[in-house]
């Protein structure tokens, strides 16, 4: 379906040993792999006693290096609260910033129900209490209900893409019905391969509004006809490889360049990694898609 996941594991919960390779490949068809802790501890409820016991080095760090260790992934981006225990506590929220992650996903008042539609529709403004659109699921763990209705999550899914928003949904593979006349499949049928859409995963994503944020451009001299500009930020490019997209004003077709190699143009398929460069002329405008750092040129 073109439909890039975020995929949370628990790195001594078996049968991991047997699902790296499987993982891995997942990695390559653009993917990401997040840490769903070590052991996946759980507690109702979960007060701050149970949160500092849980929430140790072996934890949170050691489910990072297993992920390292076992993938060839660069980085991991995410980590996802087991049971959605502990997501309140701002010391477990340092912690992780501590070890790296740039983002953690809750799971809220799965008890009440809660859970079923946060209703997020953009960045989470705390990404390390960061919730999501809908869980699309079956009635599983301590829930009183699911949300399966394909007509009711498309619905959804429409008004968040009416309004340009990051639409976001969780599912538990268990609580799943597999097949292409099931309620999974079809929604995803519904909301993928679209080519306006860009489909990344969670890390990604939220490392894609630092770049955003922290990326600066300055136009330069030209130089044997050429107009340039540089690009650039002082960001970490292991954590934070991401392209941007740049936009322009032009009276012509030119041809782009970036650290004086040509840069391609977009081939019409759908975006579905965060790392990509190409430019697209549309009207008078030109849209850069490209990794900062570099002399953009265009002749």
């Amino acid at each position: 379906f073109g439909i890039k996941a975020t995929v949370f594991i628990s790195t001594q919960v078996e049968p991991i040993s047997q699902l790296w390779p499987r993982l891995n490949q997942a990695i390559v068809n653009g993917h990401e792999i997040g840490s769903h802790s070590r052991r996946h501890q759980c507690h109702w409820p979960d007060t701050r006693l149970f949160c500092f016991r849980a929430y140790t080095n072996y934890e949170i760090s050691g489910s990072r290096d297993d992920i390292l260790k076992h993938t060839h992934q660069p980085y991991v981006w995410s980590w996802c609260y087991p049971c959605g225990n502990c997501a309140n506590y701002e010391f477990v929220q340092r912690k992780l910033a501590a070890a790296g992650y740039l983002v953690a996903r809750n799971y809220p008042g799965e008890e009440q129900d809660r859970h079923n539609l946060p209703d997020l529709q953009t960045y989470d403004s705390n990404p390390y209490n960061a919730t999501y659109t809908q869980v699309v699921q079956k009635k599983g763990g301590i829930a009183k209900s699911g949300r399966t209705d394909v007509p009711e999550l498309n619905a959804k899914f429409d008004e968040v893409y009416q309004r340009g928003g990051v639409y976001n949904f969780l599912s538990h593979p268990q609580w799943l019905d597999y097949g292409e006349d099931k309620f999974y499949e079809r929604h995803l049928a519904y909301i993928g391969r679209r080519p306006d859409i860009w489909y990344v995963p969670m890390g990604p994503l939220y490392a894609y509004r630092t770049v955003e944020q922290r990326t600066q451009v300055r136009a330069l001299a030209s130089k044997d006809g050429a107009e340039r500009f540089v690009v650039y930020n002082d960001l970490d490019t292991k954590i934070l490889n991401n392209s941007l997209t740049l936009e322009f004003s032009v009276s012509e077709k030119v041809r782009v360049f970036s650290h004086g190699q040509p840069v391609p143009e977009w081939n019409q398929t759908i975006t579905d990694r965060w790392n990509s460069e190409y430019f697209c002329h549309e009207g008078g405008r030109l849209f850069v898609t490209l990794q900062p750092n570099t002399i953009l040129e265009f002749r």
